[in-house]
Order: structure tokens, then sequence, then C-alpha cells
């Protein structure tokens, strides 16, 4: 396995010197990546840990079902900043795509409104398996017809995020289904400012959040997968038990 650092210059990504071992990129500059580590990552990782002591305690104690979603609370500005940061790291041509999204963030701005043309997803997401990528299509070919179509995505236990085409039209007989559909819109989050610390997520999601596995690893060998090569970035991986 070989690793190189991406670079944007001039508009232009390229790729550093591969080196033997590891798996990781460089997608954000110093400023934005302090910016996110300083004001929003803490947030998320509060959030994360708050499911996982949720699901963990289920086991054991009789606690309220997750239905529409898991009793816990949530800092939805600040979360939805530090995935959308995260997905500009792994995904530069969000900055061509949509610079005032990408400006929006950079300035800290209280209340942002989604781009026309996208929409920010979430479910839950028990898996070890772990897949974070830029642009990607896949369409399902055997047993029935479906596809899955993404700017970026973050499938890391215990959630799942996807910043995907928001046009209805993409659904048709001769593609079938949006594989992320069921998935709640998670858009109205950044309306919230870093002010608002802690709503409860099922006011937040009062439509069912599923738990879902990624839906290329449902049917083997039913799925094409369809990205550009050369500036696509799949990083996969396990947890460890």
């Amino acid at each position: 396995m070989t690793s190189a650092t991406v670079r944007v210059h001039n508009s232009k990504r390229t790729t550093g010197r591969p080196k033997a071992g590891g798996m990781w990129l460089r997608g954000l500059c110093q400023e934005c990546n302090s910016l996110a580590g300083e004001n929003y990552d803490a947030a998320y990782g509060d959030f994360v840990a708050r499911l996982t002591r949720y699901f963990a305690a289920s086991k054991h104690l009789f606690l309220p079902a997750a239905d529409p979603a898991p009793p816990v609370l949530v800092a939805p500005g600040r979360v939805a900043r530090s995935v959308l940061f995260g997905m500009f790291a792994t995904t530069p041509h969000l900055r061509t795509m949509f610079p005032g999204l990408a400006d929006d963030l950079r300035q800290r701005s209280p209340h942002i409104a989604m781009p026309d043309g996208a929409t920010l997803r979430m479910a839950l997401y028990p898996s070890r398996s772990t897949r974070l990528a830029s642009m990607a299509y896949g369409m399902r070919v055997l047993t029935r017809r479906q596809h899955y179509n993404v700017f970026s995505e973050i499938w890391f236990r215990p959630l799942a995020w996807t910043l995907s085409p928001n046009d209805d039209r993409l659904d048709s007989a001769e593609l079938g289904e949006s594989a992320i559909s069921s998935w709640p819109v998670v858009d109205q989050w950044l309306q919230y400012g870093d002010d608002v610390t802690a709503l409860d997520l099922r006011d937040l999601c009062p439509r069912r959040v599923p738990t879902i596995d990624h839906p290329m690893r449902e049917g083997p060998g039913e799925w094409v997968e369809m990205f550009q090569n050369d500036t696509a970035a799949f990083i996969e991986g396990h947890i460890p038990a």
C-alpha cells in the first residue's frame, strides 16, 4: 500500500510523491483545519459519545426505543459544520462546486443555507467497516433497480453521512430508487448557530432515522460503481473490536 499527500494549487489537484504504508490524506489548509478542530469537532465527538453510551446501555437497561431517533442531545449546527469540513477535506471539488458554502463555513456564518443541488443526510451505522470517499456513483444492476449518487460520504460508526444531489428526477424507472431516500435530510441543522449546544435528536429528526449498512455491501456483485479515477479519493478501513 502507498500513500501520498493531496494538494490543490491554482485550482488544480495533484498528489505528492508516493510513500509506502499508511492510509491518510491532507485536504484542508492549516487555517480551516484548525477552525474545524477548535470550534466543531469536539461537538461531533460529544454527539458520537452520547450515541455510543445510549446503545451500550440499551443492551442492559430498559431504555426508550430509538424511535424516531435515539433520545440524545446534540449541537446540530456545530455537528453539521464538522461533517462538512471533513467532506471538503476529502472532496476538493466541493470548493469549486459550492463556493458559497465554503465561504460560509470558513467565515463561521451563524446561519447557513444548503446550496441548490445538494442535500446532507444522516443515518445510524453500527458496522465496524469504515469508508470516507469523494464523488462516486453506483447502480444496482441485479435483483432490482437502485442507484447511489453522492458528492461525498462518511461511514464511520455509529453514523453515516452523505452529501448528495437533491434532484428527485434522478429517481426513475431506469435508475430505480435512491439507496439513501429513506435517510432524513439534516440541511436545517446548518440554520443553528454555535450558541445552540443541546437539542433533542428526536425533535430534530421527527422522521425515523434508519439503521443501515453501505448499500453496495448488501448484494456483492449486484452493483456497478463508477468514479473519476484521477480525482476520486477513497479511504476504507475497519475499527478493531
